[in-house]
């Protein structure tokens, strides 16, 4: 159906020069652009279900284009769009409409204090869902400035039944974005909609690339991801404020990426790489390890956004019970993240490059061990016999064990573990065991929990892979130490080797002998100290 209505004339009440004050208004490129592209999806969200009843598949898209050398700036999308009063709606300056409240752009400002942001003219073209309409304003702030005019041409046009959405076009660009300035421009919207985007429905595309967000890697420890979900409300001046979200411990760590990312309305308000929310209260120093490790997203609805939509109106002390309050919630994760790295030794001394030194030297050892009579005299008793291989339970050979030794192989109690965020790459060794018998013995270093020395797991194949924990505390003050590394793998592997082969040797009915772990271990430790 063709449009009937014509051209017409609108008054936009004040008068349209005072739009020149935005272009003093304390934006960042990013924030100005996501005025435009909350208007995008606060329509797209609204409007899903007609959108898709033509296209199942339907998906909305949002293209930022910038052109530094024409000094233009274009926003287009496929959203539902707007009919003729919604559209007014748009470009008055004191006008706001139902559909605003609780929805993104609350304000009903942002497209005019972006716009006029951005650049000195600027126009608006949209057509809604099965309208015949397109409607087109072109909004000249020096024009109106000068002129003192309020009045504004709509152009109406008629408009194919299939097309829908809303274009707006900036010229005279006053904010130009170079290379530097685009890329963070792209890094910032996709973590401000980093929700629209991993739910596949949105897409958004700045000069020609379409943005996505990485997600932050959470520790994972002992078959557990180190996050903690979050649902906690609290009251202020007689109003209640809910929060909900999580927060975790990131692996690998690093500054840009921790802290907290806070959302309102599944929008980033306040975060994004080196703009994360660190209050000193929870944080402390810009260098702690808490500041390098703790990250995590907050959904705060019930806060007051400013009208930039970049921070919160907050400082009546609205803020400080926020932080009083989340700070409760999240003790035990600032205290994962304050001791994972400040109560162990430094990573740089586990590296590959130390890993490999660690096992060429060892390996120089293991080839003697490897050379060494297998069978001497006096390793065992008189009534020991020959027996088939016996798989003998541990608990068995902890009941047996010195007290000493004992406490250094139980295992600490699971509850009473703490996360290790850091194991080197593996090492192997092939032992022999006797004439016919051999282990391959995987080795890495851990940084974790205080209470136990060494882990070993038997594998599939017969295999052992072998943990070692520099941060229990009798290793630890002399961990960092080169030489030291290498004792410590020498006597973990004639410790590993002593057992297997006491379990070899073990009788019958699967006893052995108190003495023969230390026999062995005083055997394989003369061998490997010739390595």
């Amino acid at each position: 159906m063709p449009n009937t209505s014509g051209n017409f004339m609108y008054d936009m009440r004040p008068p349209a020069g005072i739009m020149n004050v935005f272009s003093r208004l304390n934006y960042k490129p990013h924030y100005a652009i996501a005025e435009f592209v909350d208007n995008s999806t606060q329509s797209y969200f609204l409007h899903r279900t007609e959108l898709r009843e033509s296209v199942p598949d339907f998906k909305l898209s949002i293209i930022v284009t910038h052109d530094p050398r024409e000094r233009t700036l274009t926003i287009e999308d496929n959203a539902f769009g707007m009919e003729r009063d919604r559209f007014l709606d748009a470009i008055t300056l004191d006008a706001k409409n139902g559909e605003q409240e609780n929805s993104r752009n609350e304000f009903g400002m942002g497209l005019k204090t972006a716009a006029s942001w951005f650049g000195n003219v600027w126009s608006v073209t949209s057509t809604a869902y099965g309208s015949p309409n397109r409607y087109t304003a072109v909004v000249d702030i020096p024009h109106f400035q000068e002129s003192g005019e309020s009045d504004i041409e709509i152009r109406v046009e008629s408009a194919p039944i299939w097309e829908h959405g809303t274009t707006i076009h900036i010229t005279q660009v006053t904010k130009t974005m170079g290379p530097r300035s685009i890329g963070k421009t792209r890094a910032m919207l996709a973590s401000m909609y980093r929700r629209d985007l991993a739910g596949g429905e949105v897409r958004i595309n700045v000069n020609d690339q379409d943005i996505a967000f990485e997600g932050y890697p959470i520790l994972r420890f002992r078959d557990r991801e180190w996050k903690k979900d979050l649902d906690f409300s609290f009251d202020f001046l007689g109003k209640s404020y809910r929060v909900t979200g999580f927060v975790g411990i990131m692996n690998p760590a690093g500054f840009p990426k921790s802290g907290f990312a806070l959302f309102r309305r599944n929008r980033v308000i306040i975060g994004g790489e080196d703009q994360n929310y660190k209050p000193h209260e929870i944080f402390g120093a810009s260098n702690s390890q808490v500041a390098l490790k703790l990250f995590g997203e907050l959904n705060v609805d019930d806060f007051p956004v400013n009208q930039a939509k970049d921070g919160f109106v907050w400082h009546d002390g609205l803020e400080d019970e926020f932080l009083t309050q989340l700070k409760i919630q999240i003790q035990d994760y600032i205290d994962i993240a304050r001791m994972s790295i400040k109560e162990r030794a430094r990573e740089e001394q586990y590296s590959d490059k130390h890993s490999e030194r660690v096992e060429e030297e060892v390996s120089r050892a293991v080839e003697n061990l490897n050379l060494m009579n297998l069978t001497p005299d006096g390793d065992r008793c008189a009534d020991d016999h020959d027996h088939d291989e016996v798989d003998i339970p541990s608990q068995s050979l902890f009941d047996i064990r010195d007290d000493v030794v004992q406490q250094f192989a139980l295992e600490m109690n699971e509850d009473n573990q703490k996360p290790s965020d850091f194991q080197s790459s593996e090492r192997s060794y092939t032992v022999r065991l006797n004439d016919v018998t051999t282990r391959n013995i995987h080795v890495s270093w851990e940084i974790g929990s205080n209470a136990r020395w060494i882990h070993v797991a038997k594998n599939d194949d017969e295999s052992l892979g072998v943990t070692i924990n520099v941060n229990h505390p009798f290793f630890k003050p002399y961990s960092n130490e080169d030489e030291f590394q290498v004792v410590l793998e020498k006597f973990v592997i004639a410790f590993v080797v002593a057992e297997e082969t006491a379990k070899l040797n073990s009788s019958a009915d699967g006893y052995i002998m108190a003495s023969a772990i230390r026999n062995n271990m005083n055997r394989y430790l003369n061998k490997l100290s010739e390595g």
